[in-house]
């Protein structure tokens, strides 16, 4: 006859055995999400920093297949002096610095650059434009 003791005992070492299981799981699950978050991340800079733009359509041709309807991602830019740092996923832009209405300074960011330094001989306050497909960003900046 079997006795009814080791049940409830074999039961608590297998929901033991499985608890631990679960918990190394877990912490590998929670380590790969640590590490792709800290891959994925860029610096953090207080809010007031960041450049606030506006979205404009260039081209206002309709939407043909090769083009997406979806809205465009707006970026998040840094300013620090001269120093603009973007997100390490953008797409090419052409930079324009305006002031007075005149374009003082042009310039392509590459697709995937997340540093750019502007003139030093600019300064005041400019307006920053971020062109990209069809696409302005503005903004206003002071250098």
């Amino acid at each position: 006859m079997r006795s009814t003791t080791f049940a409830p005992a074999f039961d608590r070492w297998s929901l033991c055995i499985n608890y631990n299981i679960n918990k190394r799981k877990m912490k590998k699950y929670l380590i790969m999400f640590l590490c792709l978050s800290v891959w994925n991340c860029n610096p953090i800079y207080a809010d007031d920093d960041q450049v606030d733009l506006d979205v404009e359509i260039v081209d206002g041709t309709p939407s043909t297949p090769e083009r997406s309807k979806v809205p465009m991602r707006m970026p998040r830019i840094y300013q620090d002096g001269y120093i603009l740092t973007l997100s390490s996923f953008h797409p090419e832009y052409l930079i324009n610095l305006i002031q007075d209405g005149e374009v003082v300074y042009t310039s392509i960011i590459p697709a995937g650059v997340t540093v750019f330094e502007l003139p030093t001989c600019i300064s005041g306050e400019c307006t920053v434009q971020f062109i990209s497909g069809r696409f302005c960003l503005k903004g206003f900046i002071v250098l």
